[in-house]
């Protein structure tokens, strides 16, 4: 599967003092382990899906079409020992960072790019409204 160009700047390491290798796995934390677990384990799983960006679906290998959401949950499924919220976050990673088909021209990834951007924009705006505390007026 081609890659997308990543459209964000890696962190510049200018400045940091990383002593030595053992330094460095030092400051490395379970989080940091258990979220690479959990991108390893959703981009396995989505490994063979397709994606339809224009009506913001992720094509299950089975035929199946969900949602973020619904992919993040029929994954949870699965998986209960990893948080609902991890796992959603890393389904986002793949869409944005991993599908790219080999056979899209540079025209159609740029569309997909575009595509997948408001997709996710939109999902992000709609997991906000869901964790707003409701108040007793709303």
């Amino acid at each position: 599967m081609g890659k997308r160009p990543n459209k964000q700047q890696p962190p510049s390491l200018e400045g940091m003092a990383i002593e030595s290798f053992d330094d460095w796995m030092a400051s490395y934390s379970e989080a940091d382990e258990l979220s690479l677990g959990a991108l390893e384990t959703v981009s396995s799983l989505l490994k063979k899906a397709d994606v339809d960006a224009k009506r913001r679906k992720i094509i299950w290998e089975d035929g199946q079409r969900l949602s973020i959401t619904q992919s993040a949950e029929r994954i949870h499924a699965d998986h209960p020992d990893l948080s609902l919220d991890l796992i959603e976050s890393k389904v986002v990673s793949w869409l944005e960072m991993e599908f790219a088909p080999e056979t899209y021209s540079q025209e159609q990834l740029d569309e997909l790019d575009q595509l997948t951007e408001k997709w996710v924009d939109a999902h992000e705006r709609k997991l906000a409204k869901r964790k707003q505390p409701r108040t007793p007026d709303s």
